[in-house]
């Protein structure tokens, strides 16, 4: 067999069956697969007692347009393919293939062409390469039968062997295809262009439950203590800080009624809470026993009822009650007394008595005992339904905000499996904390996409203690969220190689951290930075706040002579006190915008001795203690690198912002250019900036 040191896959249309019969095992698929015998498919994901052992790498041969078998030792049976995936390497080389027919609907990728690029601030770049297809099959052309937005990978891995996370380089998915004619007008070329698996920040969207009526969770869900009602609902409420609810048909209070039109003051919890309501300590408990019922006089329609006496119901007309254990001289009339009252058919006699509508008269004679009345109580926004975000609730921290943000996402993407290979939405080893509670009473940030809702966490934390965050997808499908400011670099970098520009390099150890002189290093200062901006903020009220800020006043040194220049800037997330939300946003705009900005690059290029490096400079040994070193297998974004190079005062520990890696035209030797320090500064901007400036 021949191999290639790397792998590029590309998902095959959906598993429909998988079956083993001795050591065959044969996949058929739901839609034409366009493969050709001889080449190579990744089947991940197979689950069951047979399918379990039907994962791997192997060589295939096919033998129908939407099947094809392979040889793996396990036990006869079905696989389970609801989770399963099958993929094709485009790198395999031609030679593995059979001669004819099948050879020349091979698919092969123009190495020269591979080019990616990854990111570590949550940006998303492009990867491309071109693929040839000397003849087109009878079911069509290869791009016309993959999924749509099909899933892309690089691994550094040979040819036939089942890669893992650590070797993979890239991953991301479909963006477009650009197809036409070969030379010999039987096959096509097609350039494909990919979206780096960060796009999908953009493609994935935060939205907590329905702002809709919600019920409480039942007798004493209503507390009140020292003016403040604690609201116990029966499922998460959504609701958020500054909202406004109507709440009705709550029996209890004491002297002061738990019913009318409140504005949430707090959210403790995801199904609790709170609203100023001025009264004595009470408890709602929802229901109170009839100690008298009686047809009002000249009426036989309208029922009086005394509740116990001198139990404050805590009612108004038009609420809803339900009216239940009553008996009466008719069965019609106890019929008709026993069921729900609402509307006009309700009415407030007293604090204590209330009256109800019967559906049709009765004899002056009937009379009625016994029974309870309880309120069927609801809990409904104001202003109509909408849905947000789940609240940000008073003293939870950053950590948690992005953990509610992930577990949003989870709660409706945790099945669409396509994305979970992309995304893996419940983990969370990845996220970080640095600063505590954004406020005692929380925040509320408006649905949007996974990206909007990050960048709103960043600025709304951000401002409070004047540090960097960065968040990424990195390649083995976590999302990442941290500080990247000075206080946050490690002791050791963890880049594969340390760079140095004199003494003497060694990147074949497997001793020491390994060192490489680069084939080239470039510095640039970015001095677009702006020193004014007039702040536009609102509140969850409706009102907002306008106030120009200097990054001297939200705590940044003075620089000499500087000019200032001023900018335009509107943060949409809104907040309970505006006031202070103005001071948060100026402090998290002017961390991006009022410092010079460094950011350097560097390229390596060609291969080493050593066989972790022999294709090139991706993998080498770091230090992770004091005499202590591990193999890095590759470069990816949020590493730190070492460089040191005197002549352009570089000394120090740098994160690694961006990866753009290639092949060197006519083989496999890599070409990696590190982009370290800050590789943009307008990332928070493109979000919040809505102004000019």
């Amino acid at each position: 067999m021949a191999t290639a040191p790397f792998q590029l896959l590309v998902d095959l249309p959906q598993i429909a069956t998988a079956s083993r019969t001795s050591s065959t095992v044969t996949i058929t698929t739901a839609s034409p697969h366009g493969l050709a015998s001889g080449a190579y498919v990744q089947i991940e994901s197979m689950t069951g007692s047979a399918g379990t052992s039907m994962n791997g790498m192997y060589a295939i041969t096919v033998t129908s347009g939407s099947a094809f078998t392979y040889t793996a030792a396990g036990s006869s049976g079905s696989g389970t393919v609801t989770t399963a995936a099958a993929s094709q390497d485009l790198l395999n080389p031609l030679i593995n293939y059979a001669q004819g027919t099948a050879r020349n609907a091979a698919l092969y990728v123009e190495l020269s062409t591979i080019a990616m690029t990854s990111i570590g601030d949550g940006g998303s770049s492009q990867m491309g390469f071109s693929v040839n297809q000397d003849d087109t099959p009878a079911d069509g052309p290869w791009f016309a039968l993959i999924p749509d937005q099909a899933r892309v990978r690089l691994y550094k891995k040979d040819t036939g062997t089942t890669p893992t996370d650590a070797d993979l380089y890239f991953i991301g998915t479909v963006a477009s295809i650009n197809a036409r004619m070969n030379g010999a007008g039987q096959g096509t070329t097609a350039d494909v262009t990919l979206d780096e698996v960060n796009a999908i920040l953009d493609k994935l969207v935060v939205f907590g439950k329905e702002a809709q009526a919600r019920s409480p969770e039942g007798e004493g869900a209503f507390s009140r203590v020292s003016n403040v009602t604690t609201v116990t609902t029966s499922s998460d409420h959504g609701y958020a800080v500054g909202q406004q609810l109507i709440i009705k048909s709550v029996i209890g209070g004491n002297n002061a009624s738990f019913n009318g039109t409140f504005t949430v003051a707090t959210t403790p919890s995801d199904d609790t809470f709170t609203y100023s309501n001025a009264g004595n300590d009470a408890t709602g408990d929802n229901w109170r026993t009839i100690t008298s019922i009686s047809l009002v006089p000249k009426s036989l329609q309208v029922v009086q009822i005394q509740i116990t006496s001198g139990a404050f119901h805590g009612l108004s007309s038009g609420n809803t009650v339900e009216i239940r254990g009553v008996t009466a001289t008719s069965d019609k009339a106890t019929n008709q007394i026993n069921t729900v009252f609402t509307g006009t058919n309700v009415k407030r006699v007293s604090s204590t008595v209330l009256q109800v509508v019967m559906s049709s008269k009765l004899t002056n004679t009937q009379t009625f005992s016994g029974g309870e009345i309880r309120g069927i109580a609801t809990i409904t926004p104001t202003g109509g339904s909408s849905q947000t975000v789940i609240p940000i609730n008073g003293g939870e921290d950053e950590g948690d905000a992005v953990r509610k943000a992930l577990a949003a996402v989870h709660s409706y993407k945790s099945r669409v499996y396509p994305v979970q290979r992309l995304l893996s939405t419940n983990t969370t080893t990845k996220i970080a904390s640095a600063a505590n509670a954004s406020s005692s009473s929380g925040v509320a940030i408006p649905a949007g996409s996974l990206r909007s809702f990050l960048d709103a966490v960043v600025e709304t934390y951000g401002g409070q203690d004047s540090k960097e965050r960065r968040y990424y997808i990195d390649l083995n499908r976590r999302l990442n969220y941290k500080l990247v400011d000075p206080t946050a670099i490690p002791t050791y970098a963890d880049a594969p190689y340390k760079i140095i520009t004199t003494g003497t390099a060694n990147p074949d150890t497997t001793t020491a951290a390994a060192t490489i002189y680069p084939y080239s290093l470039a510095l640039n200062y970015d001095h677009q930075t702006t020193k004014q901006a007039l702040f536009q903020i609102s509140a969850q009220s409706g009102a907002g706040v306008t106030k120009v800020i200097s990054y001297t006043e939200a705590g940044y040194t003075a620089r000499k002579n500087a000019p200032i220049f001023d900018d335009v800037v509107d943060f949409p997330t809104a907040a309970t006190n505006a006031a202070n939300q103005v001071s948060r946003a100026s402090k998290s705009y002017f961390l991006e915008r009022h410092k010079p900005l460094l950011t350097g690059t560097f390229t390596l290029r060609g291969a080493g001795d050593a066989a972790h490096n022999s294709n090139g400079f991706s993998a080498g040994y770091y230090q992770t203690g004091a005499s202590t070193f591990a193999l890095q297998p590759r470069w990816e974004p949020g590493m730190w690198v070492s460089v040191v190079c005197s002549e352009l005062g570089l000394n120090g520990i740098y994160r690694v912002e961006q990866v753009d890696w290639g092949l060197e035209p006519g083989s496999f030797n890599q070409i990696i250019t590190i982009t370290f320090n800050r590789r943009s500064p307008n990332n928070l901007l493109d979000i919040v900036k809505r102004g000019g400036g």
